[in-house]
C-alpha cells in the first residue's frame, strides 16, 4: 500500500459549482459610479471584497472535503488593488477589523485542512520588463500581493520569467535590481517558473539558486520548450531549490494533442500518460509535494487525477 498521493491543487475556478464564482469589477465602471457617488462606489467595491473573502473561506472547505489540498487563488479575489482609484479604498478595508477577520478566518481554515494556498498573477507583470514603468508596476502589485498573502496564509506566489529581450541571459539577470526591491514577505513566497517559450528549467535554475527563489517545475512547458535537461533531472534539480518547503509542480494537457499543431494550449483534462514517471516515483517513495493541474475542466480535472491514484493506492 502506497502511503501518500501527491497534494493536487485547484486553479481559481469551479465549472460544476455555480455559487463558487468571485466577483470581479472594472476600474471603468467604479469610474463611472464614483462620478455619480463616490461613497456608493466604496459601498459596492467593498461588497465585493467581503463576499468573495467568504466565498475563498467555503472554497477552501470545499476542497478539502473533496481531496484537493492546495488552491490558488483568483485576482479576482481583489479586483484592481493596486489602481491609484482603488488603492486608498484597499488601504482604508485593509485596516478595518472585520475585513482582517475575514482574511484570518481564510487563513486558519487553511491551515486547518491542510489546503496549501498560492497565487500566479496574471502576464502582465514583468519584473525584468525593459520599461521602468512596467517593473514599478509590478513590483507596486507583487507588495500588495505580500501583503494580502501574509493576512490569507498564501505560500506561494508564481511568476513567469517574462521578458526575453534583448537576449535570454541579459533579460534573465536584469531580474536583479528588481529584487533587490522586493520585501521580505514577497521573497519569502515568489517563485518561478519555466514557460513554453523562452526560458526553459536550464535557463532559470542558475538564477533561481543565486536568488534563494524556488523553481516550480511545469512539464508541459518544459515538453514544448524542451533543453538538455531530461524531466526526472528537471525535477530534481527544481526540489532542490525548495530547500525544506514541499515542492510545486505545474502538470497540463496539451488541447490538440502532441503531434497535431500548437501543443501549448490547455485541454479540459489531464491524459494520464502526461503524468511524469519521475513524479510517480516520488510518490511511491512517499516524497510530499504539490502539483497544480492546469487543466480547463477545474475540479473535473483535478478530481480525475485524483482518482488514477486512487485507483493504484
Amino acid at each position: 500500500m502506497i502511503a501518500l498521493s501527491p497534494r493536487l491543487g485547484l486553479c481559481c475556478a469551479f465549472v460544476d459549482q455555480p455559487d463558487f464564482r468571485f466577483r470581479t469589477t472594472t476600474v471603468a465602471h467604479l469610474s463611472r459610479q464614483v462620478a455619480i457617488d463616490e461613497r456608493a462606489a466604496f459601498a459596492f467595491y467593498e461588497q465585493i471584497i467581503r463576499g468573495n473573502l467568504d466565498l475563498l473561506a467555503r472554497v477552501v472547505t470545499w476542497c478539502a472535503d473533496n481531496g484537493i489540498h492546495a488552491f490558488r487563488i483568483s485576482s479576482d479575489l481583489w479586483p484592481r488593488a493596486t489602481h491609484p482609484l482603488v488603492a486608498p479604498w484597499v488601504n482604508e478595508l485593509f485596516e478595518r477589523a472585520d475585513i482582517q477577520a475575514l482574511c484570518s478566518v481564510v487563513l486558519e481554515l487553511s491551515r486547518a485542512q491542510n489546503v496549501r494556498l498560492s497565487e500566479h498573477p496574471d502576464q502582465f507583470l514583468v519584473g525584468n520588463s525593459l520599461r521602468d514603468d512596467v517593473v514599478d508596476s509590478t513590483i507596486a502589485e507583487l507588495e500588495w500581493r505580500g501583503r494580502l498573502g501574509d493576512a490569507l496564509g498564501v505560500d506561494v506566489i508564481c511568476l513567469h520569467v517574462g521578458s526575453g529581450a534583448p537576449d535570454r541571459e541579459t533579460a534573465l539577470w536584469r531580474w536583479d535590481a528588481t529584487i533587490a526591491r522586493l520585501s521580505t514577505s514577497v521573497m519569502a513566497k515568489l517563485a518561478l517558473e519555466n514557460d513554453d517559450r523562452t526560458f526553459a528549467p536550464e535557463h532559470i535554475l542558475p538564477a533561481c539558486l543565486a536568488w534563494n527563489i524556488p523553481l516550480i517545475y511545469d512539464a508541459h512547458h518544459h515538453r514544448v520548450l524542451p533543453d538538455a535537461l531530461s524531466e526526472e533531472e528537471a525535477m530534481e534539480l527544481a526540489i532542490a531549490t525548495w530547500g525544506d518547503r514541499e515542492p510545486y509542480f505545474h502538470l497540463s494537457s496539451p488541447r490538440a494533442g502532441w503531434n497535431n499543431g500548437d501543443a501549448r494550449p490547455h485541454h479540459d483534462m489531464i491524459e494520464p500518460t502526461d503524468w511524469p514517471d519521475a513524479w510517480t516515483a516520488l510518490w511511491e517513495a512517499g516524497v510530499p509535494f504539490t502539483v497544480d493541474i492546469e487543466a480547463k475542466a477545474k475540479e473535473r480535472a483535478v478530481l480525475g487525477v485524483r482518482a488514477l491514484f486512487a485507483d493504484r493506492a
